[in-house]
């Protein structure tokens, strides 16, 4: 029974139905009409069915069906944080390897909170999947997965690991390029919009635009911190524009708070770039970036094909071609 305490199993069906387990088994795979089930016995069985409010035990039948099957089941973990949205472009670029690979593959997206990995069950026991992606741990769900030893491969998407195979960007560069690109043009004074750091590589960034920065001459006249979101970013620009000295060039760390903030500094009728050019970290939408208000320039965080690479390791760990640990 459900809500509760316990569940029907097959035999429980059969027993209610009148009926052989073999033929339960048999409706529920869909198989009656092919077997030449009768509708009266068919109808007996979805009625216990119902009766009983079976659920069928998905993860035993992978089990029993794991010597058989070609399909790779692979389990995607995807923090339910701020960067939720970004899950699509990463499910392109899965998409786009598949199809390339010509493999039979499952997709199992399993969303998490920051911080709360080890509360995963499915992560603890790992019996229902071939592979996982981990994506977007914190430092303590880091911690976690180093303390762990899986008897599937792991691989870590943009994080650092001795133990995983790892796929990564250059935070260094993604931090240097715009703080390059503002020196180039003539800028003399910037400005960062950010969020408080959920991984270090956000932190790698700031740090890197501020260093280079500061190898060019440009003066940094504020670092100001709001949530990373598109409200964020408008925030984040009104205090930017109540400072008494104001900067000609911005930095972003993601581009929802530099969306929120381009509508900001516009409602306050500075024209970008004439007046203030933004630079932001592009990992959401494309489209978004290219039609918003005033087009967004950014330095382009490659998702998908970060995301082609992780399932290419989880293939090759598979196959035996590399070991973890694999950079």
């Amino acid at each position: 029974m459900n809500g509760g305490l316990i569940l029907a199993t097959i035999k429980d069906i059969a027993k209610h139905a009148g009926v052989s387990p073999s033929t339960v088994s048999i409706v529920l795979n869909g198989q009656a009409d092919v077997r030449k089930i009768s509708a009266k016995t068919q109808k007996k069985v979805w009625a216990a069915i119902r009766a009983l409010e079976y659920q069928p035990n998905i993860p035993a039948r992978r089990l029993r069906g794991d010597s058989q099957s070609k399909t790779l089941v692979i389990a995607v973990f995807w923090a339910s944080d701020f960067r939720a949205h970004m899950v699509l472009r990463f499910l392109r670029g899965l998409q786009d390897e598949i199809l390339q690979s010509n493999r039979e593959c499952e997709i199992i997206i399993h969303p998490y909170k920051n911080n709360e990995l080890c509360n995963i069950t499915s992560l603890r026991s790992m019996n229902m999947y071939n592979a996982a992606i981990i994506c977007n741990a914190s430092s303590k769900d880091l911690e976690y997965l180093e303390s762990c030893n899986f008897n599937i491969p792991i691989i870590l998407y943009n994080r650092h690991s001795q133990k995983y195979c790892t796929v990564n960007v250059d935070d260094v560069k993604l931090g240097s390029i715009p703080a390059q690109v503002f020196a180039s043009r003539g800028h003399r004074k910037a400005a960062i919009i950010t969020s408080q750091p959920v991984f270090s590589g956000m932190e790698v960034r700031i740090e890197s635009f501020i260093s280079t920065a500061t190898k060019h001459n440009l003066e940094i006249v504020d670092v100001i911190y709001e949530d990373n979101s598109m409200p964020g970013g408008f925030s984040a620009a009104k205090r930017l524009l109540d400072l008494e000295v104001k900067p000609d060039c911005l930095f972003c760390a993601s581009d929802a708070m530099a969306i929120g903030a381009l509508r900001c500094v516009h409602k306050s009728g500075i024209i970008i770039p004439d007046d203030l050019e933004l630079i932001s970290i592009g990992n959401g939408d494309m489209d978004l970036e290219e039609y918003a208000t005033t087009s967004l320039s950014v330095v382009h965080l490659p998702m998908e094909k970060m995301a082609e690479t992780c399932l290419r390791l989880v293939f090759d760990v598979l196959n035996h071609r590399i070991e973890p640990p694999h950079y």
